[in-house]
C-alpha cells in the first residue's frame, strides 16, 4: 500500500503530461482527419467488395483473378487516398488570414509565404547550408580528442 501511494504523485504527473500535450491528430485541420477517415473508409470498402468477389468464385482461377484484381483496386484506392491527403496538407497552410496569391493579410499588412510562416509558425526553410554543422561537429571532434590525449599523459 506504501508503495502504491509513493508511486501515486508520478502517475498523476504523467497522466496529468498525457493530457495537457495535445496528440498530433488534433495537431492537424480538421479537413485532413476528414480526409484519413474517409481514405481509410474507401480503401475497407474495396477490401470487403474484393473478398466477397473471392467468394462468390467457384474455381480457383476465377479467385486468382478476383484476387488479383481486388489487390489493383486496394492499391489504386490507396494511391488516391494518399494524393487526396498530400492536397489537403498542401492546402492546409491557407488559415482565415490567407488573401489569395500566396498572400496574407495580418496585422495592419500583407505578407509573403515565407515571411508570414516563420513570423506566425515559427516555420523554418531547410534550406540552409550544412557548413556550419560540419564546422561545429569538428570542433566538437578536437576538443574530444584534446581532453582524451590529455588523460592519457597522466
Amino acid at each position: 500500500m506504501r508503495r502504491a501511494l509513493r508511486l501515486l504523485p508520478l502517475f498523476a504527473c504523467g497522466l496529468v503530461a498525457t493530457i495537457a500535450i495535445p496528440s498530433a491528430a488534433s495537431a492537424q485541420s480538421w479537413e485532413i482527419r476528414q480526409e484519413i477517415r474517409e481514405a481509410n473508409r474507401e480503401v475497407a470498402r474495396e477490401r470487403a467488395e474484393g473478398a466477397r468477389e473471392i467468394m462468390r468464385c467457384k474455381t480457383r482461377a476465377c479467385a486468382e483473378r478476383e484476387y488479383r484484381e481486388a489487390n489493383r483496386e486496394v492499391a489504386r484506392e490507396r494511391r488516391e487516398a494518399r494524393r487526396e491527403v498530400r492536397r489537403e496538407i498542401r492546402e492546409a497552410y491557407r488559415d482565415r488570414w490567407y488573401r489569395g496569391n500566396d498572400r496574407w493579410y495580418r496585422d495592419g499588412r500583407y505578407w509573403g509565404r515565407d515571411e508570414y510562416e516563420r513570423r506566425y509558425y515559427g516555420r523554418r526553410d531547410n534550406g540552409g547550408s550544412v557548413l556550419p554543422g560540419l564546422l561545429v561537429g569538428a570542433a566538437l571532434v578536437g576538443v574530444v580528442a584534446a581532453i582524451a590525449d590529455g588523460d592519457d599523459k597522466d
